[in-house]
Formats: C-alpha cells, structure tokens, sequence
C-alpha cells in the first residue's frame, strides 16, 4: 500500500510551515475580503471565495495527504480549488482524475524591519488602507499606473498579495518599491513576519529580496 504520510522534515519544521500557512490563510481572506477562514480538524481551512470559476478554497497542510486524500474525492463543485503546502511529487497521485494540478507555487517568508524606500525615479508610491489591508499603487509622473500590492496583517503577520507590474513598467525596481512601502507600513502596525505565496517566476524575485522558501505548494482545480 502506498505510504501517504511523507517525510517532510522535523516536528518543528512542520509546526512552523503550519502557522505560517494557517496565517496566510487569514491574511488572504482581509487582502480579499472575504469571510474569515473556516479551520478543518487540524489540517488546515476551508474558505468562501464565492467568484466565478473560484467558488472556494482549501488551504491544507502537506504532512496529512490521507485526509487530503479523502476531501479530494468527497468534495464534488467545479471550481473548487485545493491549495496544499507539499509538492507536486506528493499530491497529484492521490487526487482523483477531475482534479486539475496547476503549476507550482511557493509559500515563503521573511523578518521585516522599518527600511529606507528605494524609489525609482520619476514614479511615486501612495498607500491605501482599508481597515487590516493596505493597498500601494505606484504611479509615474504622467499619471500612469504601474505597479500595485496588497498587504493585511494577521496577529504579527504581514500577509502580501497580488503584487504586480505593469508591462511597460517592468525592470525598474518597483515591486521592490512596492514590498518596502508594504513592509514599512506593516511594521508600524508591530507586524514583523512577512508571508506570500509565489508563483515560479515570483519565486526569483522574493528570493533576490531576502525570503526564504518555507514550502512547495501545490494548487488543483476541480474540473468538469
């Protein structure tokens, strides 16, 4: 019989990736404002997204592929999606075939700590804040927009999310602008652990930055 619980480090490497990945489950349920996140029996949460093709989510820990497993094959409502913090290695054989594996991606943090923002000329950064989120959008000198992010705090947390860069804006140092600002308002809140969740080509970027890799995360959809 194949063996679902895989070895995924200390007991205390586990218990770390879990309170981070329990945090970024809180922290991205304010960044989109949905309803806080329901806890499943101490493997992880469930959450009403409610848009179109993202009906809900489940945000899992990777060190409890058995009960993965059995959700997997209960659950039965297109556009569910499964986010599990274990590799793909670990979880694409156990899901049924109407899951669809997406490509990985990467749940990381960071200590932070006030900074000097380093500003690319000719573009300026204006924070938003909309109760525990805030929103930096920074703009050029004609008005344009060009990079945006988002930031919520949990307890001591600073979750960040949906940071993004224009097209034409790209190779100029301003989603690093954006993180700073992001961080620097979140340590004046007396946050000072920053967490995301990145894709492949993020992953890159965060690292250049200072993160370090927490856990490989697999997400799945399910399908028609």
């Amino acid at each position: 019989m194949q063996n679902l619980i895989p070895t995924v480090g200390t007991a205390g490497d586990i218990t770390n990736t879990d309170q981070l990945l329990g945090a970024w489950a809180h922290g991205w349920t304010i960044s989109r404002g949905t309803d806080a996140p329901i806890p499943l029996a101490d493997f992880g949460y469930r959450i009403q997204v409610g848009l179109p093709g993202h009906l809900e989510r489940y945000v899992l820990q990777g060190h409890v592929l058995s009960a993965i497993q059995k959700l997997a094959q209960e659950l039965d409502t297109p556009d569910t999606w499964l986010k599990v913090c274990a590799p793909h290695s670990s979880v694409a054989g156990i899901l049924p075939p109407r899951w669809k594996v997406k490509p990985l991606e990467y749940l990381m943090s960071k200590s932070i700590a006030p900074t000097a923002v380093t500003m690319p000329e000719a573009y300026h950064i204006n924070l938003i804040e909309d109760g525990d989120a805030v929103t930096a959008r920074a703009c050029s000198s004609e008005g344009h927009h060009a990079a945006t992010g988002r930031m919520a705090i949990y307890k001591q947390y600073a979750v960040f999310d949906q940071i993004v860069t224009e097209p034409a804006h790209r190779r100029r140092g301003l989603a690093f602008a954006i993180m700073q600002s992001l961080a620097n308002h979140a340590c004046s809140k007396a946050a000072s652990t920053g967490i995301l969740v990145a894709t492949d080509e993020g992953r890159a970027l965060y690292t250049a930055m200072g993160w370090t890799l927490a856990s490989e995360m697999t997400a799945a959809v399910l399908v028609e």
